[in-house]
């Protein structure tokens, strides 16, 4: 074995710089999870992420930069988590209930908990809102795309098929949400079996129509 090959290969530049973003972006997520949009500052995030300031602004001129690429990277990994919850629906017949509670489950990652954060941010920051518009027409394209993809979903008529599909998700990111500060278990089953009957009576309509 020559001198060259016992040692490590130095990384390229773009690998230096994907791993430094990729530490920042990662940090950013943790931050805005566990203390909220508001105190994921740059110093939060920087600390988190073990780079420098001037570490941070190499790689993105500004805060909102960064979040933005966040925004993008969650995005990512929620449809992810999402198809990895309801893929087992895409091919079989299934009961109302249960292909909820895979929506649920998947509703309830605590990646949805930061979505929900730079939501919230967006409402009130006009910069951020109209940066982020993309990215979340982007999600709710994908996210929609992969509803259909359950024949239980891709059963209900064409004229309501879409309001229904939002209409669940909206429900369980609403509960996710308060849930957070309010948990009511009580509630959970109930809710799942009144929302499985609503669509099960939908189609039960068409075909007695």
């Amino acid at each position: 074995m020559t001198e060259a090959q016992g040692q490590p290969q130095r990384r390229t530049q773009r690998e230096r710089r994907e791993a430094t973003v990729g530490k920042l972006v990662d940090a950013t997520i943790t931050a805005i999870s566990e203390v909220g949009y508001g105190k994921a500052s740059v110093q939060e995030i920087c600390r988190r992420a073990g780079v420098s300031h001037g570490g941070l602004f190499r790689h993105f001129e500004t805060r909102l930069d960064l979040v933005v690429t966040v925004a993008e990277e969650v995005g990512r990994r929620q449809i992810a988590g999402f198809v990895a919850r309801v893929h087992p629906f895409f091919t079989e017949a299934s009961d109302f209930v249960e292909v909820l509670r895979a929506i649920r489950e998947a509703s309830r990652s605590p990646l949805n908990i930061v979505w929900f954060e730079l939501l919230l941010a967006a409402r009130t920051d006009d910069e951020l809102r109209a940066r982020l518009a993309p990215t979340i027409e982007a999600y709710s394209k994908d996210i929609y795309l992969t509803a259909l993809r359950i024949p239980a979903i891709a059963a209900q008529p064409d004229e309501i098929r879409q309001v229904a599909v939002f209409t669940g998700l909206h429900m369980f990111d609403g509960e996710t949400f308060v849930n957070a500060v309010y948990p009511r278990p009580d509630l959970d089953e109930k809710r799942l079996s009144f929302v499985a009957a609503f669509y099960a009576s939908t189609l039960t309509g068409r075909t007695g129509g």
